[in-house]
Parts: structure tokens; C-alpha cells; sequence
């Protein structure tokens, strides 16, 4: 019996370390934004009424709510299911269905040219192959608010509270 209980453990132990070591590799790890830098991001991006948004990472999409109550179209990729199914739900429940929603997607395999403003919150080892996927599919004129991590080569036009704003030219 002890052994099927250590069995049990080290099996939990292994799915929660390649989870959490999966998402290491893959992107960052979930880290919730506070209150102040969201108001931050959504300040700096300027949302414009119907503008379509993307939040890349978008954990439980408190972002994407922001964005949508902002007068975006806002959605949020996400590679958490579990963080889509919870952050769902609470879009509903804030009756925001219609202007946000979240999606299950590897953010390296999302095309984000249909968006002109985008917020993040990464982690510095992502930050160079980001920008560049950024860069490459961005409209002219997109606007990008990074939290806490600047984009290597890229330079922000402004930064407040811990967030860059960044605008492709």
C-alpha cells in the first residue's frame, strides 16, 4: 500500500513538473497582472472603440476583460486550458461575451496581424523571438504594451510603471 502512495506521488510530481516545465520551454509561466499595471496598459494602448486587441498570455484574461470594457474586440491566447475554462466563465458572468473572448493557443502558432493593440506580460528569455514574430506580422501603426519586460532591440516610445509602450513604424 506505502508503495502505490509513493507510486501515486511520483507520478503527480512528474505530470506537475512537465506542466510547469512545459510551460517554462513553451512561453512563461501564468503570473497575474495587478490592477495598476492593467490600468497602466490600457491607458498607454489608447483603445479605440471596435479596435481589435490581443492579450498573448492571457492567463485567467482579466487583460482581455480590460481590453473589452476599454470599447475593444479583445481576445487572449492562452495555452492553459484550465486558466481559458475559469477565464471564460468570468467573461460571461461580467456579460462581456460579445467583445472578449479567450482561446487555447500556443502564442508562437497565433497570427497577430489582424491586431493593433497588444499587451503582454512575458519573460525576458521569450522577448527576443517574440519581438521579431511581432515585428514580422504587426500592422504599421500597432501599439504593444509589454509588462515589466522590455523587447531587446525594440525601443519603447514610452514607459510608465513598469510598462513599455511600443509602436511598429
Amino acid at each position: 500500500m506505502e508503495l502505490l502512495v509513493y507510486l501515486i506521488l511520483l507520478v503527480f510530481l512528474s505530470l506537475l513538473g512537465f506542466y510547469f516545465g512545459r510551460a517554462f520551454i513553451m512561453g512563461a509561466p501564468y503570473a497575474p497582472t495587478d490592477k495598476k499595471a492593467i490600468r497602466t496598459m490600457i491607458g498607454l494602448l489608447q483603445i479605440r472603440k471596435g479596435e481589435r486587441a490581443c492579450d498573448i498570455g492571457a492567463g485567467d484574461g482579466r487583460i482581455v476583460m480590460a481590453l473589452a470594457q476599454a470599447g475593444a474586440n479583445a481576445i487572449g491566447y492562452e495555452r492553459n486550458p484550465l486558466l481559458v475554462l475559469a477565464g471564460g466563465i468570468w467573461i460571461q458572468k461580467k456579460g462581456l461575451g460579445a467583445t472578449a473572448k479567450l482561446q487555447h493557443k500556443n502564442l508562437w502558432k497565433a497570427d497577430y496581424r489582424p491586431f493593433t493593440a497588444v499587451t503582454l506580460f512575458g519573460i525576458p528569455y521569450i522577448m527576443d523571438r517574440l519581438e521579431k514574430k511581432l515585428l514580422a506580422e504587426l500592422p504599421h501603426g500597432a501599439r504593444v504594451a509589454s509588462n515589466a519586460f522590455p523587447f531587446p532591440n525594440w525601443k519603447p516610445v514610452t514607459k510608465q510603471d513598469g510598462v513599455y509602450l511600443y509602436i511598429k513604424e
